[in-house]
């Protein structure tokens, strides 16, 4: 009996619901000019807490991107799930596909989120301490209060059968996300697969959580909160929290060509570890990550000299910043920084979206290799002395982009790596 081969996973389709991104034209827009979305705080009073911006999802109307949602259904539907279901239908959109054009039972969904159903919760407890009405806790919110509901409903509504879950895993779990897809299509498992992201993070008592001045990894910036999240330099303070979805369409290669299907990228590598180190933040030395990215090279069969850009994580922490500096210094061995590939941070566009972060990391290098162009790294005037390298601080970069390499790095001592390429 003949082995199957494994099947190449390309990306095919994106759908976009971020502050101020509601399409595919608009976040890459923002990311190209440099455009944070980050601004004042509105949702609540920021008086009695030191953070004061974040990017907020203010405008969105579920109904332009899921016309047919019974208004019935929706009622019973959050914020995130309406959102994260936006995502997928219109990366569906994006790919060309709708929820007819394959066997559903060919189709799965992954989901990522750190804090799956936390608003809702927070909103429902709210409601309930204003009206002391007990249906705010009915049947439905059986449903509705669990983390896998937005994944659960949104592959209802789409029709998909194949595997669906949600996956919890702090900042990397966007990525883990990822890799489950690309192993279910790789091992013909299936056709098309989507990985989501979500994350609505902008509550009061997170942020307050995370504020606390001993851990010092948040922005007190107070004056320009476009300016608010400054990865790599000097001057930096920590990051900004953001709010939304997005979800990629991926696809078996053969599957995408055989129906003519625009492709972004293909994916031709992933590397999920957990360093069993410090339960709060990554290696300082850098050489688990620089082993690490070494290993995936080997795992995606490229050599360091064929990478054209590293997505790193670049959350504006003192620990984030030198790790994965240090990191690619040690990756490189001694060769002069000049041949180093430049190394950049998207976050400052949108904030920090734990969950919903690596989807949005691979999302942007997939248009950056679509578009050969290297977006920039905003904010960064002054670099600290171990980050002094190419960040493309300058502006967006015109050139040829063959080769990206996306990184993420999350609390509990936890990796991971995806390596996407250009289709020649």
């Amino acid at each position: 009996m003949t082995e199957r081969r494994n099947q190449r996973v390309v990306i095919t389709g994106i759908g976009v619901i971020l502050p101020n991104a509601l399409s595919v034209q608009d976040f890459w827009d923002h990311m190209k000019k440099g455009e944070s979305q980050v601004d004042f705080l509105t949702r609540f009073s920021t008086e009695d807490i030191r953070v004061k911006t974040g990017a907020e999802l203010r405008e969105f109307d579920y109904s332009t991107h899921l016309p047919d949602l019974s208004p019935a259904h929706a009622r019973y539907y959050n914020r995130e799930t309406l959102a994260i279901m936006s995502a997928l239908g219109d990366a569906q959109k994006d790919a060309g596909l709708n929820r007819n054009s394959v066997a559903p039972s060919r189709v799965g969904f992954i989901d990522s989120s750190s804090r799956a159903s936390l608003a809702w919760w927070e909103h429902a407890w709210q409601i309930y301490n204003d009206s002391k009405d007990d249906k705010i806790f009915d049947k439905y919110a059986v449903l509705t209060s669990m983390a896998s509901n937005p994944t659960n409903l949104t592959a209802i509504y789409a029709n998909i059968q194949g595997f669906v879950t949600t996956v919890t895993a702090a900042c990397v779990g966007g990525h883990h996300a990822v890799a489950l897809c690309y192993q279910a299509i790789r091992k013909n498992r299936a056709d098309v697969m989507y990985a989501g992201g979500h994350e609505f993070p902008l509550l009061k008592p997170l942020i307050k959580m995370y504020s606390d001045p001993s851990s010092s990894v948040m922005s007190t910036e107070s004056k320009d909160p476009k300016k608010a999240m400054r990865p790599y330099d000097r001057s930096r303070e920590g990051f900004v929290l953001g709010e939304g979805a997005i979800c990629l369409c991926l696809e078996s290669y053969d599957h995408a060509v055989k129906r003519g299907a625009r492709i972004y990228a293909e994916i031709n590598g992933t590397l999920s570890y957990n360093e069993a180190s410090h339960a709060m933040r990554m290696d300082m030395t850098g050489s688990k990550a620089a082993k690490g990215l070494s290993d995936l090279l080997r795992i995606a069969r490229h050599p360091l000299k064929d990478i054209d850009y590293f997505c790193g994580h670049g959350t504006a922490t003192h620990n984030n910043d030198l790790a994965e500096s240090r990191a690619i210094k040690l990756l490189y061995d001694g060769a002069p920084v000049s041949t180093w590939a430049p190394v950049g941070s998207i976050k400052p566009i949108y904030g920090h979206t734990f969950g919903a972060a690596g989807i949005i990391n691979l999302a942007a290098s997939a248009l950056m290799i679509h578009n050969q162009t290297l977006v920039p790294t905003i904010n960064l005037k002054d670099p600290d002395d171990e980050c002094d390298h190419d960040h493309i601080a300058e502006g967006y970069r015109e050139q040829k982009v063959k080769n990206i390499i996306s990184l993420a790095f999350a609390i509990g001592s936890q990796s991971s790596f995806v390596s996407l390429a250009k289709v020649e």
